[in-house]
């Protein structure tokens, strides 16, 4: 079934509550839509509910409304909603709701779509006792912000006066500065990419169509690693000038050269596990520097070790 919408052709026009299942969004619109109608025509509290009741088209609330219309007229349009409410939304829909704004992350969404749709969820909760006052919001986005940028709102040192508004926009300016570099990142890495590749086709003899494993047999120069080589390399403490996995150097450090341009194949995952340490002590005693996910390794890094193994 679909939901229900709102549709008002002016705010001095009664609304309508068209059919389908009554959802808290649906239900939030036709309380502000009957509110504003209201206002503009001057409806006295105790009309309001007569008023608007029969714009309700959907035969189920129609007919609910008849069968206890004269309770309704009676009482505040407060009082109808809150009846509307817990007859037709589904049970505990509040405390469902107020569950999940409480487990809302950021993720990798950007920190101003995420803030605005936690906003509107504990809009919806607003006159409930399970909606959130101003600083539980708050806390909710910075204790759930994403790890990237968890650290320049720290650095940041964001005064404690702020308020919810104030400090939303302050962190949105972080977070766009973020996403700005991190899309420059990608674009460079990108560059890079297609660049080696380029590089890579230029030097690699052809090959039949059916082969799945690039060798370069007929040139005596070693082509240049692939992304994919080194994203494995980096991943599994390699060397980016011998290229092999689970050793304690870098290029710089490299004494086993390169490999031969005539029998080298491209390293894949398989190479990896091939050269996996077996136990504890066939591991590198030598501790091996972190690197990070090709998506945010700075050119700079990737062309020398690329460099050296040319």
């Amino acid at each position: 079934m679909k939901s229900a919408s709102v549709e008002q052709s002016a705010p001095s026009k009664p609304p309508k509550l068209s059919a389908g299942e009554l959802m808290p969004e649906a239900a939030c619109d036709w309380e502000n839509a009957c509110a504003t109608y209201f206002m503009h025509k001057e409806i006295e509290p105790k009309n309001q509910v007569k008023m608007v009741a029969f714009g309700m088209l959907d035969p189920r609330l129609h007919t609910w409304y008849l069968a206890l219309r004269t309770t309704l007229d009676a009482g505040t349009f407060t009082e109808y909603m809150t009846a509307l409410k817990s007859a037709w939304l589904e049970a505990h829909w509040d405390t469902k709701l107020r569950k999940k704004v409480l487990g809302s992350q950021q993720g990798i969404r950007p920190f101003y779509e995420w803030a605005l749709g936690l906003q509107n969820q504990n809009a919806l909760l607003y006159g409930n006792t399970a909606h959130l006052d101003d600083e539980q919001p708050h806390n909710q986005l910075e204790a759930n912000l994403c790890d990237e940028l968890t650290t320049p709102v720290l650095r940041a040192k964001l005064a404690s006066t702020l308020t919810l508004r104030e400090w939303i926009e302050e962190v949105r300016h972080l977070d766009d500065k973020r996403l700005e570099d991190l899309a420059t990142h990608r674009k460079l890495a990108e560059d890079l990419y297609k660049s080696s590749k380029r590089t890579t086709s230029s030097n690699q003899p052809k090959t039949s169509s059916s082969s799945h494993t690039a060798t370069y047999a007929s040139s005596s120069r070693l082509g240049p690693l692939t992304q994919a080589e080194c994203t494995l390399l980096m991943e599994h403490g390699g060397c980016f000038k011998c290229r092999k996995f689970y050793v304690p150097h870098r290029s710089k450090e490299c004494e086993d050269g390169t490999p031969d341009a005539s029998t080298y194949k491209t390293l894949t995952e398989t190479d990896t596990i091939a050269a996996k340490p077996k136990t504890n002590k066939d591991k590198p005693t030598k501790p091996v520097a972190a690197v990070a996910p090709i998506g945010a390794v700075m050119p700079s890094l990737v062309l020398e070790e690329t460099s050296d193994s040319d």
